[in-house]
């Protein structure tokens, strides 16, 4: 009897089992296919599943990997489908630039066909490691044995010639990089790269021609779409009333953005160029610029900067501040306010930046309850923002003898309920369309007329004939350069037809993939 059960227990694994567990463990490498359905999404799935099948040589690394990649998956789709991007070195950023309040908010906004789809994978993940765990010898088959001791073998040989090539871990990884899961390690090994880069500053260049402002307020937003603008043209609930006092004296037009995370296109907005990859030689933001030009740099921020933007905005000004978790943007005022107070009795050129929180996830809790004038909570949002920005305006205008300008761009919009779920990161064309807006005082409207018809003629020709923004996001940087004194490149009108209808309108049109005309629009948009 006892020699029967070993025969039986030497006979090779009937077929049915042998392709269980060869489902089991290559649905631990779907998350690929999850995200990108095809062929090549497909080819690569098997590939990674037969080069790390040495894993399975032994249970314990069998439980060791199996439970790495349950992770791996879940990242990697936690994050596809909250900005529809492959975890890169702009996830490690957002992860670790997020309180645990911010990170809930983020699962709370998911739409329910993308919490679905995640669970269709998750779920029957822990189903194949269950199944991977309970075999005594995960490969039965001396055969698929002989396969994965093959594997084994690749891998030794590829980790000598790495070592004798002297590559890195970056390095190695990178030739490695498609090759599920590597490539979050290959986007660890970036994200760390481009930290230890962002510290490293190229100096500033002394300014060309005196500085053409005395007090400049940088306004960064969070997640507004130019489509929620009434002063761009949306329809709906007049969301920028309270800044028609001021509409003579300002010059307002969307922008493409690069990029749907704050990670990606901060960085762009701070640096006016591309940052991907980070330069060897470091990179000067408009706060260098500033200071170089003898300007006073201050900082007072609703929101953590991830990456470069971080280093740029909180080491290198004069001066930063961080409001506490969970206030609204307008506790930024008071700060503002001071700033004010103490130019007014030194005189020294300031820039002052305010980071705000803007219309970030979850929307309808960015905004007071004196806010909610509708049932729309983005609408709100928007109008609160335009609220704060009149306000920080009247402010400024008190300066009435020296040379004032205030500057408001987002990093980037928002998906809208129309292509289902809630306001959330996508991939829609609402998601890269921000507003811009400059407002100057009359002081210097008066002194510099030439400059502020040029950007009233940007603002007039700044959409095409379909209505699609004509310029990006490199541009504040390059009004910060002009303003400061130090050499700059702005587009040119001549010769532009004037602009197209706009905001879309919001229909189910609007919900394709915006991205390939992004590329086309923003040299800094990278996948």
């Amino acid at each position: 009897m006892n020699v029967l059960l070993q025969e039986r227990a030497k006979a090779p694994p009937p077929t049915t089992e042998k392709l269980k567990t060869a489902l089991a463990w290559c649905w631990l490498f779907m998350p690929l296919l999850w995200m990108w359905p095809n062929t090549r999404s497909a080819s690569e799935v098997v590939v990674s599943a037969l080069l790390l099948m040495c894993a399975l040589l032994s249970r314990i690394t069998t439980r060791l990997v199996t439970v790495l990649l349950l992770v791996v998956g879940l990242c990697f789709l936690g994050y596809f489908f909250a900005v529809h991007s492959l975890p890169d070195e702009f996830f490690w950023q957002s992860i670790l630039g997020s309180n645990a309040g911010e990170a809930v908010e983020y699962v709370q906004s998911y739409r329910a066909t993308d919490a679905a789809l995640l669970l269709a994978w998750a779920l029957p993940a822990l189903l194949a490691i269950r199944h991977l765990w309970r075999l005594p010898r995960p490969l039965q088959s001396k055969k698929i044995r002989v396969l994965a001791w093959v594997t084994l073998g690749i891998w030794a040989i590829w980790i000598c010639v790495s070592f004798f090539k002297g590559y890195d871990v970056y390095k190695f990884f990178s030739r490695a990089g498609r090759i599920y899961p590597f490539m979050m390690v290959e986007s660890w090994e970036r994200y760390e790269k481009n930290a230890q880069l962002a510290t490293l500053t190229t100096p500033a260049t002394p300014p060309e021609a005196p500085p053409m402002v005395d007090m400049l307020v940088v306004v960064i937003g969070e997640s507004a779409s130019a489509h929620r603008w009434s002063l761009l043209g949306y329809e709906g609930n007049p969301t920028n009333a309270a800044l028609a006092p001021w509409q003579s004296a300002l010059v307002t037009f969307p922008l493409t953005t690069n990029g749907n995370n704050t990670g990606k296109t901060l960085p762009v907005i701070v640096a006016g160029r591309s940052l991907h990859p980070l330069p060897e030689q470091g990179v000067a933001s408009y706060i260098d610029l500033a200071k170089a030009a003898g300007f006073q740099t201050k900082v007072f921020a609703n929101q953590q900067a991830p990456g470069f933007a971080n280093v740029a905005l909180r080491l290198r000004s004069d001066l930063y501040r961080h409001l506490q978790d969970g206030k609204f943007d307008g506790a930024l005022t008071p700060w503002l306010q001071e700033s004010l107070q103490q130019y007014a009795s030194n005189a020294q050129p300031q820039i002052v930046t305010l980071h705000t929180y803007g219309s970030h996830p979850r929307v309808a809790r960015r905004y007071p309850e004196s806010a909610a004038l509708w049932s729309d909570p983005y609408d709100n949002s928007m109008h609160y923002t335009s609220q704060l920005l009149a306000e920080w305006i009247q402010a400024l205008d008190q300066l009435q003898d020296r040379r004032v300008a205030l500057l408001y761009v987002s990093d980037h919009g928002q998906d809208f309920p129309v292509c289902g779920g809630s306001y959330v990161h996508g991939i829609t064309r609402s998601t890269y369309e921000v507003p811009f807006l400059l407002w100057a005082n009359q002081t210097m409207r008066q002194q510099y007329p030439a400059w502020w018809q040029q950007w009233q003629q940007l603002g007039q020709h700044a959409l095409d004939a379909q209505g699609v923004p004509r310029f990006n996001t490199l541009l504040p940087a390059q009004l910060m350069a002009q303003l400061t004194g130090h050499p700059y490149t702005l587009p040119s009108s001549q010769g532009l037809s004037t602009n197209g209808a706009y905001p879309p309108a919001e229909t189910s049109a609007l919900c394709s993939n915006w991205f390939p005309h992004v590329q086309q629009l923003h040299p800094a948009a990278v996948q």
